[in-house]
């Protein structure tokens, strides 16, 4: 996967608005645990699950929302999606009621394995007990365990004899294994890329289809939607809204002659505008609604959408486009390459505000301060010079040197050794998810989280904030007004 970075915005803000009332007192937490977290907790059912990283490699700790016990604690194998898909905690609901985590285990592989590494079990623990729901036969899975259609039970995807895909969906209460076209019947590889949507490659050619319930609702071909190039394999992103029957999506595209794997070994200029695009498409049927030329999603990743209308509220999703400019192999450099943030309608793909384009320089230059929000504002620019943003109307949303807010950081984890794929770039370090940390509007570090910013934050159950800061777990009681 070609790391395209998130593109920078404009710097310079409409007329300014009155300040946002947020609670500004300094929030104490009712208790701590140390711990090397990767990713944000994932709570339900007044237990926090949570990844962290070990001596040797990653466990998952579930805690009591209530006062940080913890309550279980196992060994996680990332699987073979290690490199290109961020790891993170799943929880699914059995058929009676229970919450279970869910995720894969190493395995000792067959007598037959055929020289390949990383067999795993996809295994299930209730999640306030612990107790072991689950556990599969070893397999060469290739999609962590996910939440079946309904949020209810496990799924995952593995490889049969032929290497072809086969999705798998257990009964966590009987153990009964369901596997094959009656759950789903595509055809070649296929993997999951948003809510009930899935990236088909079969005969050499990439698909999307909308599966559900195992009926193939749509499929199309990949190429028709996004255009000439166009690859999961250079990134994706989706979003599903209900309430709209609609799915937004970016994904990268390759608009030369070699693999993106090769790049590196190329001299070549890459026009950025024509590496990726945005396409608005009707989930029932699949029909193409608009496109954006040049733009992705990823650089909102971190943005809620509860608050926007994609998900009922009256803000604009956010999308970044790129405005003109090329990046230069095998150095990786820019030249001449600026780009915008959008917010947009999404039955139309219509601009309704943009930022000024500024200036993209370096693989690290990021135009949305990675921050929590529901999707009613965005901290937008630079750590040196940023403003905050009301989605609903483009225009800076003031905000005072008290206000606190809550940054993103991105965070990775160590591999198992003896993987599939022994030469894959990286040392053998993988993606996490993001810890957090308290920040001012400007992005900059503040001193403490307050209780303004935890408003911000999904992770709350039981009157509980529980959030992943760097080197520890935390739980903060919410206050009356916020509960």
């Amino acid at each position: 996967m070609i790391p395209f970075p998130p593109a920078p915005i404009a710097t310079t803000p409409p007329a300014s608005t009155a300040p946002a009332a947020r609670n500004t007192e300094t929030a104490t937490a009712a208790w701590e645990v140390a711990l090397d977290p990767i990713g944000q907790p994932v709570v339900a059912d007044g237990v926090a699950l949570v990844y962290a990283k070990t001596a040797t490699g990653v466990n998952a700790h579930a805690f009591s929302v209530a006062d940080g016990k913890q309550l279980w604690t196992q060994p996680v194998h990332p699987g073979l999606e290690a490199v290109g898909v961020p790891l993170e905690p799943a929880v699914t609901r059995t058929a009676g009621g229970r919450s279970a985590a869910i995720f894969l285990q190493a395995a000792a592989p067959p007598a037959d394995d055929g020289g390949v590494a990383w067999w795993t079990s996809p295994v299930a623990f209730d999640l306030r007990t612990g107790k072991e729901l689950y556990r599969g036969r070893e397999e060469l899975v290739s999609t962590r365990p996910f939440a079946c259609d309904n949020l209810q039970e496990m799924c995952f995807i593995a490889y049969d004899e032929t290497s072809q895909s086969v999705e798998h969906w257990v009964d966590l209460e009987s153990g009964e294994d369901l596997a094959g076209p009656e759950i789903n019947p595509l055809p070649g590889n296929f993997r999951p890329v948003g809510k009930q949507l899935y990236s088909v490659v079969a005969d050499g050619i990439e698909t999307l289809a909308h599966v559900s319930f195992g009926e193939v609702l749509w499929e199309v071909e990949i190429e028709t939607v996004f255009g000439k190039g166009a690859t999961t394999d250079m990134g994706w992103h989706f979003n599903y809204s209900e309430k709209l029957d609609l799915y937004v999506g970016s994904v990268g595209i390759n608009p030369t002659n070699f693999s993106p794997d090769k790049f590196t070994e190329q001299s070549f200029s890459l026009n950025l505008r024509e590496t990726t695009k945005t396409v608005g498409l009707r989930a029932s049927s699949g029909r193409v609604l608009w496109t954006a030329e040049g733009t992705q999603l990823e650089c909102a990743k971190t943005l809620g959408t509860a608050a926007s209308k994609l998900g009922g509220g009256d803000g604009y999703p956010v999308r970044c486009e790129y405005v003109d400019g090329h990046i230069e192999f095998p150095a990786g450099t820019y030249r001449g390459s600026h780009s915008k943030v959008v917010g947009y309608d999404p039955l139309t793909g219509k601009a309704a505000w943009e930022s000024k384009p500024v200036e993209v320089h370096s693989w690290e230059t990021t135009g949305l301060i990675p921050s929590a929000s529901h999707g009613d504002f965005v901290i937008t620019g630079h750590y040196a010079d940023s403003t905050l943003v009301d989605t609903r109307t483009g225009k800076f949303r003031g905000a005072s040197f008290q206000d606190g807010f809550v940054c993103w950081e991105e965070t990775t984890y160590t591999m198992p050794l003896n993987g599939p794929n022994k030469d894959q770039p990286g040392g053998g370090i993988a993606a996490g998810s993001r810890t957090a940390f308290p920040c001012l509007k400007s992005g900059s570090p503040a001193p403490s989280l307050t209780y303004g910013a935890l408003t911000d934050v999904s992770t709350v159950d039981s009157d509980m904030a529980v959030i992943s800061l760097k080197g520890k777990v935390a739980g903060y009681k919410l206050l009356k007004e916020f509960v």
